[in-house]
């Protein structure tokens, strides 16, 4: 017992020994804190500064020749495989909407790191189609027509996987319910690269309700808020049919998604390395 209060009494003269050679030093506390404040804001202004360049820069980078160059590229290839659908009988196009939008570069949080770009560019196409007659009938036309090499089915004969032409007709045959009673999940078309996604109304699940398993779309479709480095927006027709009107009219609504494989951006600046 003796032991343990001269080591406490030590512990307590030891605090205040560096307490009293703190305020020893002559800086009040409050002077010394803020004098701390000020360097640490200095300081985060100047990393600020060094990792958050002008937006007219950005906007110039995203705009400059070697962007335009793989913006127009990246452009044609989405409206090539958007022509390879609307030739394809059965389809009839509702609206398209077209989205091109570059960022600057994201400082980061607790989450995420900031990114490894500067200005990072991306493309993307929504568009929305009744369709006329059975729609198996139309998805075989759709792989039919060569739009874009789609997933290979990795299951092998006598069992198809999810986003491929046999998993779409042997859901629709089943009506969303395996042989041994399990629920199927909801069927898709999906490209070998994963840039361009089929959905379409399909038989709703036993005991769920038929807009559970209907294509969703916005009402009047709408461009997203533009960002202050680049963007690009347009709607065709200007004033589309909504989804439901669509469905009224054709029975069935299929919907296309193009982007990039992966997501991946079809322009990048690195982002300099801090010296």
């Amino acid at each position: 017992m003796r032991s343990t209060r001269r080591r406490g009494r030590r512990g307590r003269r030891g605090i205040g020994r560096s307490i009293g050679l703190g305020i020893g030093l002559g800086f009040p506390q409050a002077a010394t804190a803020a004098a701390c404040a000020a360097v640490m804001a200095v300081t985060s202004a100047c990393a600020a500064q060094q990792s958050q360049p002008d937006i007219a820069e950005l906007r110039a980078t995203a705009t400059g020749y070697d962007a335009e160059s793989k913006r127009s590229a990246e452009e044609t290839r989405l409206r090539g495989l958007l022509d390879r659908l609307n030739r394809v009988e059965g389809l009839h196009h509702a609206y398209t909407r077209f989205t091109d939008h570059c960022t600057g570069p994201s400082k980061g949080n607790f989450k995420d790191p900031p990114s490894v770009d500067l200005v990072s560019c991306s493309m993307g196409v929504h568009a929305v189609y009744g369709v006329e007659g059975d729609v198996t009938d139309v998805l075989r036309r759709i792989d039919a027509a060569g739009v874009t090499p789609w997933q290979p089915n990795l299951n092998g004969p006598g069992s198809a996987s999810g986003g491929t032409l046999d998993y779409a007709l042997e859901y629709h045959r089943l009506r969303g319910v395996f042989p041994d009673g399990l629920l199927m999940p909801a069927p898709s078309l999906v490209s070998e690269d994963r840039g361009l996604v089929i959905a379409w109304d399909y038989p709703p699940l036993p005991d769920h309700p038929a807009a559970s398993a209907q294509v969703e779309g916005e009402d009047p479709p709408a461009c997203p808020p533009a960002g202050p480095v680049h963007s690009r927006c347009r709607i065709d027709p200007q004033q589309p049919d909504s989804v439901p009107a669509v469905r009224a009219r054709y029975g069935t609504v299929l919907s296309v998604r193009i982007g990039r494989p992966g997501s991946t951006p079809y322009f990048t600046v690195p982002r300099p390395r801090a010296r």
